[in-house]
């Protein structure tokens, strides 16, 4: 699995700079071709589908990378047993909540089938499929990490030196 992951998160850093750079060019170049009287109309759809897609991508990065915000202040005074209880039952929250948002994601798509973006002509499902698409990849993050958590004895070890 871990393999896996670390081919999706190389196609997420790939994808997912091609999208900034292109959302970069498209506002430049809009905004270039609105002061000669020339707008580019679809350039605002165009970056805002991009966006979507790129807010998904870097969730998922942050949480292979462990870069999501935490508050441990309480916790890291906890005996060793309970903080390691806690973050399990935190992935096992964690995991349910993205089964619920890839559920009602799926869902979103479904509805926003017939409703399309005005400039572009394409569905808005386009843009909803960011969620239930991103929301598999964290699924399988979460579960590498649970994994890793439950039977990885030098994950103490290895987070210290990924620190470093």
């Amino acid at each position: 699995m871990k393999k896996l992951n670390d081919l999706i998160k190389r196609a997420e850093y790939s994808v997912g700079t091609v999208m900034l750079i292109t959302i970069v060019l498209l506002v430049f170049i809009s905004a270039v071709l609105r002061v000669v009287n020339h707008p580019l109309v679809w350039s605002v759809d165009a970056s805002q589908l991009l966006f979507i897609w790129i807010s998904m991508i870097g969730a998922d990065l942050a949480l292979k990378n462990k870069a999501h915000m935490g508050v441990d202040l309480l916790v890291s005074h906890f005996p060793e047993g309970l903080q390691k209880g806690l973050k399990i039952f935190s992935y096992l929250l964690c995991i349910a909540f993205v089964v619920f948002i890839m559920i009602w994601g799926v869902n979103l798509c479904i509805q926003n089938y017939l409703r399309k973006y005005q400039t572009l002509r394409i569905s808005y499902s386009f843009a909803t499929a960011a969620v239930p698409f991103l929301s598999v990849c964290m699924l399988l993050t979460m579960a590498e990490q649970l994994w890793s958590l439950l039977f990885n004895k030098d994950e103490e070890n290895t987070n210290a030196v990924e620190a470093e």
